[in-house]
């Protein structure tokens, strides 16, 4: 090997180092022993946080020192945490269990405010707390509508997914023109995707309510069963008569093929090769399980 195909190859791996590191390097804050004992946390987002990262490092306008790319990565992962461990917050559930979720939620979001202040990045800080202040006003807008019971399934996916991706799609504004466009509609996708494959497992009396399943039933269903599915009186033979009656699992795995599609095209779509091979690699494990997902149904 060349020196400077050795070179390029000790960066790429170094590289691969830190996109692939996010999780475990926020085991130190997600695995205290206070949150990992009176909480259940979300997923983290840690496929989001390295397609970020990859944009970042690849397509940015302008140079971005790698410890500001990895400080980006994980403090906006650690927000979007945050964000997700809110909302976890059961009105009904035990009372140390909910205070200690509202904390775990503060505790994460301030971690942000640390990594970014110690990277010096007050740009930085200013860009993502406006995007955090958007993404209250994207939930409130949708809390609203599902209070009213005025919200439909397509609005609940798109809701979400907005919520889910807005942080990270902030930084699109540092990208190079040809990729201002692509980085958003990437994590769109890979969002979606996740998003649906939760959706197929919330086919429970115990988690149907505020799903997929929940919204289209309300919107297309007789009055005795979004009577039943709203008052939470849903039993799990009844669920799984109407979860068939509507073809939920097959509207959901459905559009998970079609997600899994764009996302391969838009892939292909990226100009820059280093960029393609990066995020190919990075989502290699989401398009595996596009293969089978059908015959699975997850």
């Amino acid at each position: 090997m060349s020196r400077m195909n050795a070179n390029e190859g000790r960066h790429r791996r170094s590289a691969w180092t830190r996109m692939d590191g996010f999780k475990e390097t926020a085991k130190k804050y997600t695995e205290h022993d206070l949150i990992s004992t009176h909480t259940k946390l979300p997923e983290y987002p840690e496929l989001r946080s390295n397609v970020l990262t990859a944009f970042l490092q690849y397509a940015a306008s302008t140079s971005t020192h790698p410890k500001l790319q990895e400080a980006i990565g994980l403090a906006v992962s650690l927000m979007q945490h945050g964000l997700d461990t809110h909302e976890l917050v059961d009105g009904n559930g035990e009372t140390r269990r909910r205070q200690m979720t509202v904390l775990a939620g503060d505790y994460f979001s301030s971690r942000f405010y640390q990594l970014l202040s110690q990277a010096e990045s007050v740009q930085t800080i200013k860009l993502v707390s406006q995007a955090v202040c958007d993404v209250n006003r994207l939930k409130m807008n949708l809390y609203l509508k599902a209070k009213r019971l005025l919200l439909t399934a397509e609005e609940y996916v798109r809701a979400t997914v907005d919520i889910n991706t807005h942080l990270f799609a902030t930084f699109s504004s540092w990208m190079d023109v040809m990729y201002r466009k692509s980085c958003p509609a990437i994590l769109r996708a890979i969002a979606e995707c996740e998003l649906i494959a939760s959706e197929l497992g919330r086919v429970r009396p115990d988690n149907v309510k505020d799903g997929f399943a929940y919204w289209y039933v309300v919107e297309h269903g007789t009055t005795e069963e979004v009577d039943l599915f709203v008052g939470g009186k849903i039993d799990e033979s009844r669920l799984q008569s109407v979860l068939i009656k509507y073809n939920l699992i097959g509207r959901l795995t459905d559009r998970w093929d079609s997600k899994i599609l764009e996302l391969r095209h838009l892939l292909r779509g990226i100009g820059s090769d280093k960029l393609a091979e990066e995020l190919h690699r990075l989502a290699e494990p989401l398009l595996a399980r596009g293969h089978t997902t059908r015959a699975q149904e997850i």
